[in-house]
Parts: C-alpha cells; sequence; structure tokens
C-alpha cells in the first residue's frame, strides 16, 4: 500500500473512532444528566413517608413527630396527639398515608434541626402528595398543608396554603424575615395582592379521586452575592409560577418546626425535603414514580 493510500485510510478509520467516541460521550453525558430515582434518592435530606407510622428521617437522624397545642407551639408534647388524625393503610400514594378527618386547634410537626438549613447560598426543594377536595372538605378558614418557619407564617416562612374564600386558591407563601420584606410592618390587608410575595394557583387540580404531587423549590436564600432568590411552585410536575427577590432568612434550628396538616382534612403522602433545586425534568419524575431504590 502506498504511503498516501495508507494515510487516506488511516484518516478514515480514526475520523470513525473519534465519531465513534464523541457519539458515546454524547449519550453518557446525556444519560448522566437524566433524571433517576438513584439521583433523587442521593438527595433527600428528610422524608415521612407515614408507612406504618409517623416517625420520618433525616440524614441527622430521626426525626420524631410532635404535637403542639397552637402554631407557636409554646407547649409541646412527645409523640402524635392530635385528634382526629390516622395512618390509612394501604390507602397512601404509596403504601400508607396520613389522614387528617376533622379540624383541630393542635398542630403536627418534625424538629427544624431536620432540616438542611444554611446561612449561606441556601437552595433546596420540598415535595409531597395530597388528596381532597378543598371546597368540600375544608373547614371556613386558611389552611396550611405544610409551614415551615421557626416564628410565624410572615416572618422567614415557607408554606403552601388554602386561601379562605370559595372557590379556594391554592398558594405558594415565600417570606423573608419579617424585618427585611417589611420593615415598617404594614398590615397584610393593605399590601397590593400582587406585591405579596406568594405564588396563587386558580382552580387547582386537587380531588377526593386521585393523588395530586405538589412540589416547591427555592435557591440562592441569604445569596453571599447579594442575588435574588427564586422559588417555583409546580403541581403534578408542572411550574405554575414563581417569585424572584432577595430572600433572608434567620433561624435557630431549634426553634424551628416542619408543620403539617395546619387545619388540613384529607389525605398526604411522602414529604421529603431535598438537599439541592430539583431540575423541572427531576420534579416530573418525582409525580410519576414512586421514589423507592427499585422503581428504575
Amino acid at each position: 500500500m502506498r504511503r498516501s493510500t495508507w494515510r487516506i485510510h488511516h484518516g478514515w478509520f480514526m475520523t470513525c473512532v473519534c465519531l465513534a467516541w464523541s457519539t458515546g460521550s454524547v449519550e453518557r453525558a446525556a444519560q448522566a444528566q437524566s433524571p433517576s430515582v438513584k439521583s433523587l434518592l442521593a438527595e433527600v435530606y428528610f422524608r415521612a413517608t407515614f408507612d406504618g407510622g409517623y416517625e420520618a428521617k433525616s440524614t441527622v437522624g430521626e426525626a420524631p413527630i410532635l404535637t403542639a397545642e397552637s402554631t407557636d407551639r409554646k407547649e409541646k408534647r412527645n409523640g402524635m396527639t392530635k385528634s382526629g388524625v390516622t395512618i390509612a393503610k394501604g390507602e397512601g400514594k404509596f403504601g400508607d398515608c396520613i389522614r387528617f378527618s376533622e379540624k383541630s386547634k393542635d398542630v403536627l410537626f418534625y424538629p427544624g434541626t431536620a432540616m438542611h438549613y444554611q446561612t449561606e447560598d441556601w437552595s433546596g426543594t420540598t415535595s409531597f402528595w395530597m388528596r381532597l377536595n378543598p371546597d368540600e372538605d375544608l373547614k371556613p378558614g386558611y389552611c396550611d398543608p405544610i409551614q415551615i418557619t421557626q416564628k410565624g407564617w410572615n416572618d422567614g416562612s415557607f408554606f403552601v396554603d388554602f386561601d379562605l374564600t370559595l372557590p379556594r386558591d391554592f398558594r405558594l407563601g415565600f417570606f423573608s424575615g419579617l424585618k427585611h420584606w417589611n420593615p415598617e410592618n404594614i398590615p397584610w390587608e393593605k399590601w397590593p395582592v400582587d406585591k405579596r410575595p406568594m405564588v396563587t394557583v386558580k382552580k387547582p387540580p386537587f380531588s377526593r379521586t386521585h393523588w395530586t404531587h405538589m412540589a416547591f423549590t427555592y435557591r440562592d436564600i441569604n445569596s453571599s452575592k447579594g442575588q435574588s432568590s427564586e422559588a417555583i411552585l409546580y403541581l403534578d410536575g408542572k411550574a405554575q409560577g414563581s417569585l424572584k427577590q432577595p430572600m433572608k432568612v434567620d433561624w435557630d434550628l431549634s426553634q424551628t418546626a416542619i408543620m403539617i396538616g395546619i387545619d388540613y382534612i384529607g389525605d398526604l403522602d411522602d414529604l421529603i425535603v431535598f438537599r439541592r433545586v430539583l431540575s423541572a425534568d427531576e420534579i416530573a419524575l418525582l409525580a410519576t414514580t414512586a421514589l423507592e431504590p427499585n422503581a428504575n
């Protein structure tokens, strides 16, 4: 074979090798970026599955459930002692679920030490499932299926709630410390609705006959670079709206609480807090797949 011919064949061979390697690299990169149950499980910080009981787990250990006389949590009791609450065996989205059958002044919560709070550049995701008809099942008044705070609903708090009036809106509240977002302490009712730090969903898709997945992400809280924080609300894997503004939260975790089922009547399942912001594709996977090691 002449040297020039060898060069042609050699060049063709190396081109094929490079293309094959490049294609394989692209495929491997795509696979690495594709969401999977395994990758999501690695990011779980806190989880309450309600399978067989109320206790939860976090990366810092067991997270016992506690009961308080109100959201102020000045008096608290060990264990689940709230009336009208049971574990509904086999009725959950996955396995068992927690069922709230009546409105009660008592509040269930997990200790804030189970949260992954950071004083700088804090991000994460909260996810759970609900089954109820808000307009028919809930009693008059606000209802917060989850509220995470140290001081109050409007003072360094994340929550999702159902509004007062029928048909009930579903909302994400994303509140900095009160002195940061409302330094003049202007009464809530005087704040323009479009200026409130909330995402509102009209006619949300909740029902007694099927489970609805809820998730919200939060990014760059207590930013060390002074950039805006962002929160996004998802229902059944689809983004419903977002908030973008500087966010400051100063928590003492020993005084903070992950409160669940505040004035809620319905079923709730698989409450998870992730240590980072999940992508839209990862949220979509959560909304369609059981987060168990053998799921995929």
